[in-house]
């Protein structure tokens, strides 16, 4: 116990930074954010032993703690969402169909008893009419709905 204390007393305040590094590459490793915590507060009392104050090694082991627990217990509320926020903005990611709703595009085949080919881009896309009617070749259409490989039409008038 002697030993430990003699450590923490004649401890350099970048150690507080080497192990704040270290939480960090753990929290990055498992994505967690249980790390995160301690790493921030690690960080802080880093700082704070660069004061003149700041030496006492018990006032940085409870700094440590109080940071530690107390972005634990109101940090992950106000980070959760922020966190999560890309997954809701992309839905449509892995659905390339769902992509081209709502997307105008030229009609390559014209469509015979409700159904053609499109041309989006520099792909051909088997389409139909919403509402079955025939579509000359060269109209433009509206993309309303996906189905598979299907895309759904309406004829822009």
């Amino acid at each position: 116990m002697d030993s430990l204390i003699s450590f923490l007393v004649q401890m350099p305040f970048w150690y507080w930074f080497v192990f704040a590094i270290a939480l960090l590459t753990i929290e990055l490793l498992t994505g967690s954010t249980y790390f995160l915590w301690p790493a921030i507060a690690a960080a802080f009392v880093g700082l704070f032993a660069l004061l003149p104050l700041g030496d006492a090694w018990q006032i940085q082991l409870i700094l440590f703690a109080i940071i530690t627990i107390g972005l634990s217990i109101f940090a992950p509320s106000r980070v959760r969402p922020w966190l999560h926020n890309s997954q809701s903005d992309h839905q449509t990611l892995n659905d390339r169909g769902a992509q081209k709703i709502g997307r105008q595009a030229n009609v390559d085949t014209a469509f015979q008893n409700g159904a053609g080919k499109i041309r989006l881009g520099d792909t051909l896309w088997l389409a139909e009419s919403e509402a079955g009617s025939d579509i000359a070749a060269g109209a433009r259409v509206e993309i309303t709905r996906a189905e598979g490989t299907k895309l759904y039409v309406k004829e822009i008038v």
